[in-house]
This record gives structure tokens, sequence and C-alpha cells, in this order.
């Protein structure tokens, strides 16, 4: 009767055993972090990460796994990768962050409901999450960079270089640089905006000037030739 008793009692600590383990096991957080200045990301309603991105443009997002207690080490994986893409990791006791990188190519371009998806799946001996990022590709055109035309001026007339004309397929928005190539330096006011100035020199000179137009993943230039001298009956513009 005895050994009934004992057999029992062990048959139930084996069915419990489970169960309290369940109860006791730690939690695992999965959060996701953007990191990258041209990609445009937010959360979606479950819980999920969604990026849009162009052709040209590199995509990074930390994610980063912890668990509580912090001492229960926790594993990191992605179901699946894209070409061209990576997934670093980084290893510490209680937690766990890896580095997705992606930069795509015209492979990757997707349709507005068709989404590149990648889970990541963060597990302990007892448990595990996962959330999902969502990537939308789209195509991208270069945007075009448009100046004024060359200019002959007078000595230490005052000269206007123009971008307004410049524009972008995509509607994207644009960066201006512009950069003196060649004769003599002039100081430039408003290098990298939409329109730059300086003071032409007071000797007879040949000054190229290089517009460089910027969409954030594309850059494009133009140069400008401005003539210096003191035939030209011009006046500032």
């Amino acid at each position: 009767m005895k050994s009934a008793k004992i057999v029992f009692v062990l048959v139930l600590l084996t069915a419990l055993a489970p169960v309290a383990t369940r109860a006791q096991a730690p939690t695992v957080q999965l959060s996701l972090e953007l990191f990258g200045p041209w990609a445009l990301c937010a959360p979606e309603l479950d819980d999920a990460l969604a990026c849009t991105m162009r052709l040209g443009q590199t995509l990074q997002v930390w994610v980063q796994a912890h668990s509580i207690p912090s001492w229960v080490p926790v594993r990191l994986i992605a179901n699946w990768l894209p070409d061209n893409a990576s997934f670093e990791s980084v290893w510490r006791q209680g937690e766990a962050v890896q580095v997705f990188t992606f930069t795509p190519t015209e492979a990757h371009v997707t349709k507005p409901e068709e989404p590149l998806i990648v889970r990541f799946i963060a597990r302990t001996d007892y448990d595990s999450i996962s959330r999902e990022l969502r990537i939308y590709v789209r195509a991208n055109q270069p945007p075009q960079a448009v100046t004024n035309p060359d200019q002959t001026v007078a000595p230490y007339q005052l000269v206007l270089l123009s971008a307004f004309d410049s524009s972008d397929p995509d509607g994207d928005v644009l960066y201006y640089r512009w950069d003196q190539i060649s004769g003599p330096p002039v100081l430039l006011f408003g290098a990298e905006t939409l329109y730059a100035i300086f003071l032409a020199p007071s000797e007879p000179a040949t000054l190229v000037f290089r517009l460089t137009v910027s969409d954030g993943a594309f850059s494009v230039s133009k140069d400008v030739t401005v003539t210096v001298t003191p035939d030209c009956p011009c006046r500032d513009p």
C-alpha cells in the first residue's frame, strides 16, 4: 500500500512539473528599432514594422531581444533573408542584438500589396516570440539637374546661379550643392541651396561651376560656365 502511494505521488509530480516550469518561465520581449536615414518605417496595427524604400537606398534595422530575468540566454534568428541582405549578430548574456541590412535591386521591387516579409524570432528554453518586418521596395528614377544658361558678366557683377528647373520624376525631395571646379576662386553664397550667388572677379576670367542634385539615393550633376569680360554691357540680375 505504501509503495502504491509513493508511485501515485511520483506520477502526480511528473504531471505537474511542466505546468510549474511554464508558470516560472521568463517572458521574452522582442523589439525592432530602425537606424537608417533613407528608409520610411512605421509600426502597423499587428505590431509588425513596415518600411517603404526606393532602389539605391539601404535599410538598417536593429533587432533586439531581451529576456526576463536577464540571465536567461536568448537566441535570435530570421526565418528568411532576401538576396543582398545580411543579419549580423552581437551576443551578450541575457540579450541578443542583431543588425539587419538590406540594399534592394530591381529584382526586389514589390507590388503595393506584396511586400518582402522577414520574420525575426526570439527564443529561450521556455518561450518564443516573433515580429514581422515588411519591406516595400519602389522603383526609383534619378533626378534631373538643370541650371541657368551659361553667362557673360562684367567685373564686379553680382552673379546668380539657379537650379530652379531641376526636378525629380518620383516627386522626391531634392538636395542641391554648387561647387566651383575651375577659374579664380570666388566666395559662393548659398552653395547648398537652390540658388547660389557670388561676386565676379575684377579681371577677365572663365569660371565653371558644378550643380549636383540628389534625391537621397541617386545624384546627377551639370556644369555651367560664367565668363567675365570688361566688354560685357551687362547689368546685375
